[in-house]
């Protein structure tokens, strides 16, 4: 499988609202590792086997394919210098965004580039992602998932993942849904599913689908047929930030404009989800900080 993965990353120390903005660079700076290094221990290649009886390492495909993560920055309001020994997993994209908190954007720009470069070369990209960069991917089958989802259901719906953040101690929850309801009237006049449940089987068991009023998360994921109908229209060159701000617009917007957005209803929300970073949501709520 081949991946092209765009993450905007952009820290520059302040008054502490976003984790961009923390006067800390610790906790963005291991977030963004975090987030290079599960790629590539989940979705990357090599792999190889140790083969005890002739004491030597082989080769081994085990369905890992090409990952190509472009980390775009705005110079110098960045941690990439501090990543040096994970340079050779990740390419540097200077931006040059008119206000920083466009960045985003940016990143749709860089995933058309070599969008349109791999398919010129005959060899396109399975899934062209986006991430913020505090979005950590857990689950090795994500992908197939996706893929189970758009062969069921089609390509006109995208499935976006439940974003979550998870317990420190055990006597808080064990997962912490961060994007409940917000605001309905933000996506009424995209949602167009809103009544609707899709449902399918996933190894003996029925994961349903829905259309909730909060479809931030922080991310998307294109196949290939989304990808392209994405950067044939003119959504994918338009800077719009009227989804509640820029961060949320460059994540969001684009995908809702195109595409029909459903999540996994929360009942089986483990089903296809991603980790925020840290703890910023559940540090809002005093039981359980």
């Amino acid at each position: 499988m081949r991946l092209l993965v765009a993450v905007a990353h952009y820290f520059k120390p302040g008054n502490g609202r976003h984790g961009s903005l923390s006067k800390d660079p610790a906790p963005r700076l291991n977030a963004l590792r975090q987030l290079i290094i599960q790629l590539h221990q989940l979705f990357g290649e090599p792999a190889a086997v140790l083969n005890h009886m002739d004491r030597k390492v082989e080769a081994v495909a085990d369905g890992g394919g090409r990952l190509d993560i472009r980390i775009c920055v705005e110079e110098p309001n960045h941690l990439i210098n501090d990543l040096t020994n994970l340079k050779p997993g990740f390419t540097a994209v200077s931006c040059k965004p008119s206000d920083p908190l466009l960045l985003g954007f940016c990143c749709h720009q860089v995933l058309a580039e070599a969008w349109a470069e791999a398919c010129a070369a005959g060899i396109p990209y399975d899934y062209v992602c986006y991430l913020e960069d505090d979005i950590l991917i857990t689950d090795a089958d994500f992908f197939l998932k996706l893929r189970m989802f758009n062969n069921a259901f089609g390509d006109a719906y995208l499935l976006m993942p439940n974003r979550l953040e998870t317990a420190e101690h055990l006597a808080q929850v064990r997962r912490f849904y961060i994007d409940g309801n917000y605001n309905p009237a933000a996506t009424s006049s995209y949602r167009k599913c809103g009544d609707r449940v899709l449902a399918l089987n996933h190894l003996g068991e029925m994961v349903q689908f829905e259309q909730p009023s909060n479809l931030h998360s922080g991310c998307f994921f294109l196949n290939r047929s989304q990808a392209a109908v994405y950067f044939a229209s003119e959504q994918s060159r338009i800077i719009d930030t009227g989804f509640h701000g820029p961060l949320e617009s460059a994540a969001t917007l684009g995908m809702l404009k195109t595409f029909q957005l459903m999540k996994p209803s929360l009942t089986n929300g483990r089903f296809l989800s991603v980790q925020h970073a840290g703890r910023n949501f559940m540090g809002l709520v005093s039981t359980l900080s």
